[in-house]
């Protein structure tokens, strides 16, 4: 779960610095700049990771299409078997 989500958990503790700062008026927030930068640089890499996944996935077929181009193959395969003049070696379905 943490995997999928690790964006936006990152993205929710930078956002939550500001917070630190209001509640806890002691700790400066110059101390806590390295900590937002951090975490947003965090959530930076991860999302650059995501959109690589993404950009290879966008130049694979689909499974419909993989699966469509099989189908056509066999169709002209089989219209092969069909128009050639010798067809005893591979009879066709209903022929005998």
């Amino acid at each position: 779960m943490f995997r999928k989500h690790v964006v936006r958990l990152l993205g929710a503790l930078a956002a939550l610095t500001p917070w630190l700062v209001i509640q806890f008026p002691d700790i400066p927030w110059e101390a806590l700049i390295p900590l937002s930068l951090a975490l947003l640089g965090g959530a930076e890499a991860v999302q650059r990771v995501e959109d690589r996944k993404t950009e290879t996935a966008l130049f694979e077929p689909s499974p419909e299409e993989s699966a469509s181009a099989a189908h056509l193959r066999l169709a002209l395969y089989e219209a092969g078997l069909a128009a050639s003049p010798n067809t005893s070696k591979a009879p066709l379905l209903g022929r005998e």
